[in-house]
């Protein structure tokens, strides 16, 4: 038809089981009143009905094409919204689908699947529907889907409008593509939340704003982009949710973030691996959310205007590792661990901190989190884990850190409280700088707040001795050497037969043990231990 008037008494529905997609000139559009003029089409599928991931609701999917065991099911996939191309078995190609209708998914793969998309251009607009299922994403593979695409253009723009999704066991891989995502408005009456499902928004405890992730590794599935530029408004770029296991890797590809949020994500039992990708972000390369792991490598550059690293939640577990000549440039503190343990190995890789801060620990400032260890006033709606939900696994509060064949220059500063250790070893290596224990406090003077979420993250340091019940170690090994910048404070100290300890020219280093000075050689120095610089005697 050509032409179609629809009043608000009398709303085209679909029969029982099934439902109704609306294109127009093949232009996905809202079924609500309005006159409608071009080349209409109506078109009723079989209902895909998925529940969300908590079961507390049933929703009704729509897809431009749907596969399932293998192949495209037409009495599922909304084909007038396609945009011609060419659909068999096993690919998909030149696909140009538009939609402004919301919650409306462009491709879903599922079953066990095995599906190629090629040249496909997609353009979403209007809010998803539940990033954590899917519900509105351009492109979803979940089940066992094993899905290629290449050379694929996808632009979003709305809340939770998800580009791609990798869930279930599924695997994504996407080739010479670009995927842009744009934040939308949040509807009325919205309540934060960071239930699967109710989440419309990254929550302020991160300390970066905006309502969508260009993409999403969920369940056990594993996502693989390779020479792809992902730019996302806000939130993120690159996201990891749930508990995992997860793989997401990206080879060769330009993560970018313009205005709020981070690169990727490693939550849950994630891994993620970079190799020779540039990231350009506005606050974190990369957010680590419990045991999740993460490896820079191949000459991988982090280009952040705030932190590199920002490690938080749970316990510890994990691994971070900067390796083969990758680059951290950032404007504050390269890795910041707050209240956690876990390891980093910083190997034949460079941090280059625009604060002089290489490794921060530090409580945890996050609000909600704070809040909800305090018991005072509450989790928001959401934050709290259900009270049948089995206990979580626990892992050392210690940060355990190996730096090895690098020269860096900045400080090392352990200022959580009531957590763990910190144990630095050099190996092969150069630090110029202070390591040393110390007390973090917010450098506006106030404790972050809803309000002032931006702040979060933002610490000055004063150095000192700290209880016994946070320590300290250093260890100098093989060819390793540190030269003392600055005055340190440290409970336990270990200098190989090939290490030194050095001060900067004009300078001589101190040692004192429990306040008596110490001739430095080598060996292994336990207690209250400070590594002072004092003028070179003439």
């Amino acid at each position: 038809m050509s032409t179609l008037v629809i009043t608000a008494d009398a709303l085209p529905v679909a029969s029982a089981g099934r439902s109704l997609t609306m294109t127009v000139d093949g232009i996905g559009t809202p079924i609500q009143p309005g006159t409608y003029s071009g080349r209409i089409v109506l078109t009723p599928t079989t209902a895909i009905v998925v529940p969300s991931m908590l079961g507390d609701a049933q929703y009704r999917f729509r897809a431009g094409l749907y596969v399932d065991g293998g192949r495209p099911v037409p009495d599922k996939s909304v084909t007038a919204a396609l945009g011609g191309g060419v659909t068999t078995d096993t690919v998909a190609r030149d696909i140009k689908l538009i939609s402004r209708d919301p919650a409306f998914n462009g491709i879903i793969v599922t079953g066990a699947s095995v599906y190629t998309v090629d040249n496909a251009t997609i353009h979403l607009s209007e809010n998803g529907g539940d990033d954590s299922v899917g519900y509105g994403a351009a492109i979803l593979a979940n089940g066992d889907a094993k899905l290629t695409v290449n050379n694929a253009r996808i632009v979003t723009r709305g809340v939770i409008r998800t580009a791609i999704l990798a869930d279930g066991n599924a695997t994504v891989t996407v080739n010479d593509s670009d995927i842009q995502t744009m934040d939308g408005v949040l509807p009325p009456g919205y309540v934060p939340s960071i239930l699967p499902g109710k989440m419309m928004e990254v929550p302020y405890g991160l300390g970066i704003s905006g309502n969508v992730r260009a993409t999403n590794v969920e369940g056990k599935a594993t996502a693989i982009y390779n020479r792809t530029h992902i730019h996302a408004q806000a939130w993120g770029a690159l996201a990891t949710d749930g508990d995992g296991p997860t793989r997401l890797i990206a080879r060769d590809s330009l993560i970018e973030v313009a205005e709020s949020g981070y690169g990727a994500y490693a939550n849950g039992e994630a891994h993620d691996l970079f190799e020779h990708c540039v990231f350009n972000v506005p606050d974190y390369g990369l957010v680590v959310g419990g045991p999740g792991s993460a490896t820079f490598t191949k000459g991988t550059v982090v280009n952040s205007r705030r932190f590199g690293v920002m490690m938080h939640q749970g316990t510890g577990g994990g691994t971070v590792t900067i390796e083969d000549h990758s680059v951290f440039n950032t404007g504050s503190t390269a890795i910041e661990v707050k209240g956690r343990g876990t390891h980093i190995v910083i190997d034949a890789a460079d941090l280059r901190p625009g604060n002089g801060v290489l490794l921060q620990t530090m409580p945890n400032d996050d609000p909600i989190m704070k809040e909800m260890m305090s018991g005072a006033g509450g989790p928001p709606p959401g934050a709290a884990p259900p009270a049948d939900a089995p206990p979580r696994p626990t892992y050392s509060g210690d940060v355990v850190v190996e730096i090895r064949k690098t020269k860096l220059v900045g400080d090392v500063i352990h200022a959580m409280r009531d957590t763990g250790a910190l144990v630095v070893t050099l190996v092969d290596a150069e630090l110029e700088g202070a390591i040393t224990t110390g007390t973090a406090s917010p450098t506006s003077g106030i404790a972050p707040t809803q309000a002032s979420f931006r702040t979060i993250g933002d610490v000055s340091n004063v150095f000192g001795a700290t209880p016994e019940t946070l320590p300290l170690h250093v260890s100098l090994e093989r060819n390793a050497t540190w030269v003392v910048g600055k005055t340190s404070y440290l409970t336990g100290l270990s200098i190989g037969q090939a290490a030194r300890l050095l001060a900067p020219k004009g300078m001589r280093v101190v040692l004192s043990v429990g306040g008596k000075e110490t001739p430095i050689k080598s060996g292994r120095y336990e207690g209250d231990i400070v590594v002072a610089v004092a003028p070179a005697r003439m």
